[in-house]
């Protein structure tokens, strides 16, 4: 489908689109099955799933609807997600610790955005879903410092060169890059507050 871009020889994904609000839907290929992390939320998204003939691998990064609306309507032979997804899905495994399928490792990841987020490395990318993004209150955004602190530390320890960051325009960034960034969020917290609010 000529909709869907390129990463690597191995890796194909669709890109988020706005209206309807749908994540990026991941395709990696191994020799035994497609895993597809993030199922999206959009038409285009389910007809790209449900036309893979090879087994199906679901990883879901969260629990969000534009990430996972599309699970009741494809079919697939493994999901794998976080407690909280697992909860609102009602379906899967949950990832509590770090897990080994072939050449992929799914693994939770603190977040403020959303609790219970996973993570899956597969070669040189770590895809990260929403995992990065703030969280909101009131209408200010902020990050809580005890789990951010916990995610830069996990991030950093990635032997990975990429992050690909859900509905960001071209999906990657350096691993670098969005540590260095993160830093930069931890340093400006308070003392006397566990949330960092950003201007």
């Amino acid at each position: 489908m000529e909709e869907l871009k390129q990463l690597c020889e191995n890796i194909k994904y669709l890109p988020a689109s706005e209206n309807p609000l749908s994540a990026d839907v991941i395709l990696i290929e191994t020799p035994d099955f497609i895993c597809v992390y993030d199922v999206g939320s959009s038409e285009k998204a389910r007809s790209v799933i449900e036309n893979i003939t090879k087994k199906k691998i679901v990883v879901l990064s969260h629990f969000h609807t534009d990430h996972t609306a599309n699970l009741s309507r494809i079919t697939f032979d493994e999901l794998y997600a976080g407690k909280e997804t697992v909860r609102y899905t009602k379906a899967g495994m949950v990832v509590n610790q770090e897990l080994c399928l072939s050449l992929l490792r799914i693994m939770p990841i603190p977040s403020v955005h959303a609790k219970g987020s996973v993570l899956l490395c597969y070669g040189e990318y770590a895809f990260c879903g929403d995992a990065c993004y703030c969280a909101a209150k009131n209408g200010r955004q902020f990050y809580n410092a005890q789990l951010l602190k916990a995610q830069i530390d996990l991030l950093g320890g990635l032997e990975v060169k990429y992050l690909a960051l859900s509905h960001k325009e071209g999906l990657l960034c350096s691993k670098e890059e969005v540590v260095c960034e993160l830093k930069k969020i931890y340093a400006t917290r308070k003392k006397d507050s566990s949330e960092i609010w950003l201007e």
